[in-house]
């Protein structure tokens, strides 16, 4: 799907009035498409834009280098590589133009009439701050390559301590955006004003990031660590990780071995092999989100494991791939068409399925022992999950970390009624349901984790 993209920014006041909403669509394949809208408003001759992606519940993104210039609008988001350039109609009801995002053009045909659908997030913390922020970035250990992109948050007053946090699986940015939700915005602001220094970054960017394993994104947390803790400010802290989902495994891999951490913070976080959590997650969504009979479930489930085992029993990547390949032809020659596209193995499916299946970050995250890590963390621990989380089973990861970690009376272990993976109040707890929902993170899980560093 295309990326999440938008922009907030001024341009030159037009003669034709273009204010309002304006809306459309993109194909992205031959039977997917995504919403766009573009609201415009002049404010003191001034026209300002906003782009909205209602699909991914995304809306008032900020632009720039916006122009409305004979006949022509145009716009970019340096963020996400994107651009637009559209000719307004004779009538001037419709822009005919091309988004243009990673080299790739998509013909979008703005009009106007369509309601604006809003989708407010009130937890986000706007400006300004009653604390200061400032961009801090490093290069990677040769210092030849920009590798890092975060924001550190200080309190005016001396800081409590310092929390570094490392967001869950995927590409991700620093806020840990997803559907205009920030949550990693949210948890910062709610931890520097009970005064603790934070510091959010970006995951590495997009070429390297493919490249990347779990590992890597430890050794990132690491390079933070080095060059954070230069800083006169941060000196002579208590140092500690924050960890969503995959964040948590990673939080976990640096504590194990590296003393300037002092505690964890684990969100929703993994205490299970991977091939589990992936099995969890594909039968508890199934049942929420499907239509499915029980036998086709199972079926399905059965699909799945088999294709982890070669996986997990494969020596590299290119074996994986290999194995992987012949496994799925051997097991879709069995399904009819309908099968095939019920349980997500059509020819479409096993490209990209492939794709991921051997992918560096993939791979590597079948051979990781969580457990490994587990038993070498000595410090303090808070472990937060939401009773209706259908990604990962938090009760497993209760279980697990408490089989497996030194004992420490200043541990915790939260599960949380009636909230989902993101830790926001649900109904189902199906990812479908994400978007939907106002509240980013629930705020009895923000007041648990002021309170618990707070008794540190």
């Amino acid at each position: 799907m295309l990326s999440v993209f938008f922009i907030l920014a001024a341009g030159s006041l037009a003669a034709q009035d273009i204010s309002g909403y304006w809306e459309g669509k993109i194909g992205i394949t031959k039977t997917d498409s995504l919403t766009v809208g573009l609201q415009l408003d002049y404010r003191a001759d001034t026209l300002y834009a906003e782009l909205d992606s209602p699909d991914q519940y995304y809306s008032g993104q900020p632009v720039s280098n916006l122009r409305f210039v004979d006949s022509m609008l145009s716009f970019q988001v340096p963020d996400f590589k994107l651009s637009y350039e559209g000719r307004i109609s004779v009538d001037g009801q419709q822009f005919t133009g091309v988004f243009t995002q990673y080299g790739k053009k998509f013909d979008c045909v703005l009009s106007q009439g369509a309601e604006r659908k809003l989708f407010p997030r009130p937890q986000t913390p706007k400006p300004p701050y009653p604390y200061l922020t400032e961009e801090v970035n490093f290069r990677d250990r040769s210092g030849k390559k920009p590798l890092i992109y975060g924001t550190l948050t200080l309190p005016k007053t001396q800081p409590k301590g310092l929390v570094i946090f490392i967001s869950g699986s995927g590409w991700q940015d620093r806020d840990e955006a997803i559907f205009s939700h920030r949550p990693f915005a949210v948890i910062a602001d709610t931890l520097t004003k009970a005064g603790f220094a934070t510091y959010r970054y970006d995951d590495f960017p997009a070429a390297i990031f493919r490249k990347s394993t779990t590992y890597d994104f430890a050794d990132g947390v690491r390079l933070i660590l080095d060059s954070l803790l230069q800083r006169k400010e941060l000196q002579n802290l208590k140092v500690g990780l924050l960890g969503h989902s995959e964040g948590s495994l990673v939080a976990s891999m640096v504590a194990a071995d590296d003393p300037r951490i002092s505690f964890t913070i684990h969100l929703a976080g993994v205490a299970q092999p991977f091939e589990e959590i992936l099995l969890y997650q594909s039968e508890a969504i199934m049942r929420v989100s499907s239509e499915m009979t029980e036998k086709e479930i199972q079926n399905s489930l059965a699909i799945n494991k088999r294709i982890y085992e070669v996986i997990k029993k494969s020596k590299s990547t290119d074996e994986a791939m290999t194995r992987v390949g012949k496994l799925w032809d051997e097991l879709s020659a069995q399904l009819s068409d309908e099968e095939k596209a019920k349980y997500n193995m059509t020819p479409e499916n096993k490209f990209t399925a492939i794709q991921t299946f051997s992918s560096p970050w993939f791979y590597t995250l079948f051979h990781i022992s969580p457990q490994k890590y587990l038993k070498k963390i000595k410090t303090p621990v808070l472990a937060i999950s939401g009773e209706k989380d259908l990604q990962v089973k938090g009760i497993e990861t209760f279980i697990n970390m408490q089989r497996y970690l030194k004992e420490n009376p200043k541990s915790e272990f939260q599960p949380m009624p009636g909230l989902n993976h993101l830790l926001q109040p649900c109904t189902t707890g199906s990812p479908d349901e994400y978007g939907h929902i106002e509240t980013t993170i629930a705020p009895e899980v923000l007041e648990s984790i002021t309170r618990w560093l707070k008794n540190l």
